[in-house]
């Protein structure tokens, strides 16, 4: 169990508390809705998805979540700016708690923030992601509006190795700062099988160890780039969920505080299993601590004895 001599930063995001110590908070699981590929998903260009099944995927979160005690954040996907607005909207009237929101257009991403500073969603919204590829206009956007919560992702095609990636990590939070991102979690980035998957998790670590910030990770993506469960005999959906499953649990014992686990249709799965590690967690930290003699309050799951 990792207990960390530099001191540990936590920050309340909507009600959701993510960073501190190994044990002390409750792994944070992201969820995500409205990619393209998902069977709530009806049109990406214009926004519309099938309410009632996307109702039911957020229900089962949230049950999920009072159940392991582990907090759910649900990460909105919008393609176009209509989208994103429609997604937002709909999440924000539909789920209490704080929300991410991203996308692969500029012009979504802006009116994402347009919309949450003008909607007064600002305390629930979470930005993702500040990075290398920001234009200055969605800089500036960010830095006016009244956002102070963001991923932080601390990627560069030229980090390939842990010094290079810590660069770039507090290069990216340094902008981040200058944006007014007050409440930060920092992703290094997963990157596929073989080009670069695992210096992630290392990165982790060290953001722990000399930052003591709260980290993230979207550990999913490995495995939906990975073309050995795309050969014949494993192309199907209870092998890609294992390997899902196993690449979360990777970052939740490597001390990563929030994981996106991708498509909210696996909420149930994903759950039992980090509800399962965060019992072994628990009680490795707290045998830690003791061991240490820091006399620290600790999250205690439900264990279902």
């Amino acid at each position: 169990m990792f207990v960390f001599k530099k001191d540990q930063i936590s920050y309340d995001f909507g009600g959701v508390t993510i960073g501190g110590q190994p044990g002390e908070n409750p792994s944070v699981l992201i969820g995500g809705l409205f990619f393209k590929g998902q069977p709530i998903v009806e049109s990406t260009k214009q926004g519309l998805f099938d309410e009632e099944m996307t109702s039911d995927w957020i229900a089962t979160g949230v049950e999920m979540e009072e159940r392991t005690g582990h907090p759910l954040v649900i990460q909105a996907f919008g393609r176009t700016p209509e989208a994103m607005e429609k997604h937002i909207t709909w999440l924000a009237d539909n789920f209490e708690g704080p929300f991410m929101f991203e996308s692969t257009s500029s012009k979504a991403r802006r009116r994402g923030i347009e919309y949450c500073d003008e909607a007064g969603l600002s305390e629930r919204a979470i930005y993702n992601s500040v990075n290398l590829s920001m234009k200055s206009d969605e800089k500036d956007l960010l830095r006016n509006s009244s956002l102070n919560m963001a991923v932080v992702l601390g990627w560069s095609p030229r980090a390939t190795n842990l010094t290079d990636r810590m660069t770039t990590v507090r290069e990216m939070l340094e902008a981040a700062r200058s944006m007014g991102m007050e409440k930060v979690v920092l992703d290094p980035a997963t990157l596929p099988v073989g080009a670069g998957y695992g210096l992630e998790y290392r990165t982790i670590l060290a953001i722990k160890s000399e930052l003591g910030l709260p980290t993230c990770l979207g550990p999913h993506n490995a495995p939906s780039a990975w073309k050995f469960i795309r050969e014949e005999g494993l192309d199907d959906e209870v092998t890609h969920l294992s390997t899902v499953v196993a690449s979360t649990i990777a970052a939740q014992l490597l001390a990563t505080d929030c994981i996106m686990y991708g498509s909210m249709v696996r909420t149930k799965e994903v759950y039992a299993a980090v509800a399962l590690i965060g019992n072994a967690l628990a009680t490795a930290a707290a045998e830690a601590n003791q061991t240490l003699g820091r006399d620290v309050t600790l999250f205690e799951p439900p264990t279902y004895e």
